[in-house]
Parts: structure tokens; sequence; C-alpha cells
């Protein structure tokens, strides 16, 4: 079920051939444990013991950089929706410091982001992959574990990517990546730059990409329902500066291949504006928007007992907050109303299945 104006979706139709996104399970990971606890412990003990108003100063900008240039513009918009177009030079640029963030190497990333998109447009999937449990449960499985499903989907990365020597490069040496920043950290401003632009920074950057995550797909106002699909996304407006545009997730799932995430009145989009200023420069081109993309039938825009007002109400400080206070109290099992009702404390749904 390819995503439309993407050149990068390549995922096999799910059908009795092709895997199963519902049976699995979930496995404590070393690696990923190792990973983030090492860099967690010396964030919190180092950063308590080396703060200094630079230091912070520093992880705020290293921080931005990263999700700006890196996560939301190199290895969202760019390596995995390829939704503008910009010299060998310049991607590369973005997807090494999409590297930066700390999550994993390009190829790894862009197969963990196809495996659950295709996973959420299925009827149902696993808990796993649609953020399906509490906060808690759900920030353990994300962070310090892996799925294994019994029979995975057939995922499979474009050859002009996967064959790229600098994406294989990444791919092996990620962790490392993050030696080269950490040097010259050391020799601007010795330890305390490092823990506060390294350990600090991918702290945060993973911390904070999973609770994005998690509430992006739990609580939060829609424009869009795709029918048929087991999870919905949603948009969290409060966080859209912190996330460079990227909580606009309910219009990213209706909309996958644009480069401008925030499509209404009002929803910053600190990507897109970035972007704009690098075609001004003459260095970005072809930045695709939702309709330079297929029609999709299973999309749906909310109708009209939904109006502006409520969709702006859904997506601000009190309706996500309301939101997510109901989510974290009870997890309730969120299911889609019938189109614009608004249940469970604030959170606006609509369509069928699971949200």
């Amino acid at each position: 079920m390819p995503q439309p104006g993407s050149r990068h979706r390549t995922i096999a139709p799910h059908d009795a051939h092709q895997g199963d996104v519902m049976t699995g399970r979930v496995t404590w990971s070393p690696l990923k444990s190792i990973w983030l606890g090492s860099m967690a412990t010396v964030a919190l003990v180092g950063g308590t013991l080396t703060f200094s108003w630079s230091a912070l100063l520093l992880f705020v900008l290293a921080t931005g950089t990263v999700l700006l240039f890196g996560h939301s513009l190199g290895s969202h918009r760019k390596l995995i929706h390829d939704s503008f177009d910009c010299p060998k030079w310049l991607e590369y640029l973005l997807v090494y410091l999409g590297v930066q963030v700390g999550l994993s190497g390009p190829l790894g990333l862009l197969r963990q982001h196809d495996l659950r998109d295709y996973a959420q447009r299925q009827p149902d999937c696993h808990p796993y992959l649609r953020h399906g449990r509490s906060l808690l449960a759900d920030g353990w499985w994300q962070l310090f574990c892996e799925l294994q499903l019994e029979r995975p989907p057939r995922i499979a990365v474009p050859g002009a990517v996967a064959g790229d020597r600098f994406y294989r490069f990444l791919e092996r040496t990620w962790m490392l990546q993050q030696l080269p920043p950490a040097l010259l950290l050391y020799l601007a401003g010795g330890w305390a730059f490092v823990v506060w632009g390294v350990c600090a920074r991918i702290t945060a950057g993973v911390t904070g990409h999973w609770l994005i995550g998690y509430f992006a797909h739990n609580a939060g106002g829609m424009h869009h329902v795709v029918d048929g699909a087991a999870v919905q996304g949603r948009n969290i407006g409060w966080t859209s500066l912190l996330t460079m545009g990227e909580s606009w997730h309910n219009n990213h799932h209706a909309f996958p291949g644009s480069a401008k995430l925030g499509l209404f009145a009002g929803e910053w989009d600190p990507g897109w504006w970035m972007l704009l200023c690098l075609r001004k420069a003459g260095i970005v081109t072809r930045l695709t928007l939702p309709n330079d993309l297929g029609t999709r039938p299973e999309l749906r825009a909310l109708d009209g007992n939904v109006g502006v007002e409520s969709m702006r109400q859904a997506t601000g400080w009190a309706g996500t907050w309301s939101a997510a206070r109901a989510i974290i109290a009870s997890q309730p099992a969120l299911r889609l109303q019938a189109p614009g009702r608004i249940s469970h404390r604030g959170v606006l749904h609509a369509g069928a299945g699971r949200g």
C-alpha cells in the first residue's frame, strides 16, 4: 500500500504471503538500553555537576539544530518521503545531522518508519506499532525493547538508498558519529560541553521523539480520517515549534508526501519555513504539496459538524492537555466514533477503526 507522492514507498501489499503485523513479541534490547541508559545517566549526573548557562545555551542550540535540519528535513522530509529536491551534498549533510539525533542509522530508521506506516494503515496491528499501551508501558517498549514479528512484511529500501556508500557507512557507524562533535565540543568547552551538547541532546531527542509519537497517535485534533486504518494521526499544536512542525501528525497521515506539515491557518511549521528560505536561496527545488499528490479514496475530511473553531480548539493547549490527561490516567480504549464526535474528555474522533 504505497503512500502517494513518495519515491521511497516500496512496502509490499499486505496479504497472507507478505507477513503479519499483529503476531509477535516484544523483547528487551540490550543495545537500545545501554545506548539510551548511558546517555541519560551521564546527562542527569554530569549535567548537574557541570551546569552553566553557556552549557545550557549550547544544549538548546544543538538540539534545535539537529531536530530542524537533521530529523525534520534530513531524515523525515528528505530521506524517508523525498518531498523536495536538493544537491547531494546538502542531502548528505542533512541526513548526517539526522543521525546526530541518536535514534539509529539512516537505513534502520527508514525501515522502521516504513514498517510502522504500513502496519498503522492495516485494520489492526500490534500495540507496539500503534503505541497502544499505557504511557509508561509504551515508553519501556519503545525506548528499551524491540518487536519481533513472527512473519514480518517485506520492507524493500530503494536500491539508490540501500546501495549508497555514505548511507551504508552511517548505518554501520551511527553511534560512533557522536565522537567528532564530542571532540570539538571538548576542545571548545571541556566536559560540560560534551555532557550538554552530546549526552543531554541525545537523551532529549530520543525521549522526545517517543513522547511526540505516543501522543500524536492517541490524543489531539484531527482534520482528516484514513478510513480502515488501525491508527489515526493526531495534531499536537502546542509542540509545533519544539518539533519543527513534525507534531502536525494528522496532516502528515493525510498527506505523507507533503513537504509542508502545517497545512491550516495558525499551524506553525519551522521545517517548512526553512525549506522556503532554502528555495529562496536557490538550493532547494520541487517542494511537494498536498495538491501534488495522488487521490486517496480512503482519505476523508471530517464532515461539516466539525467547524474550524472546533479543530483549532482540539489542536491547542486545552484540547491536547485534556486528552493527554485521559490517556495517562486510564489509557482508555480510544475507538473512533461517528464523524466529528467529541468523546473521551476532549479527544476528537472520526471514522472507523481503532485510534
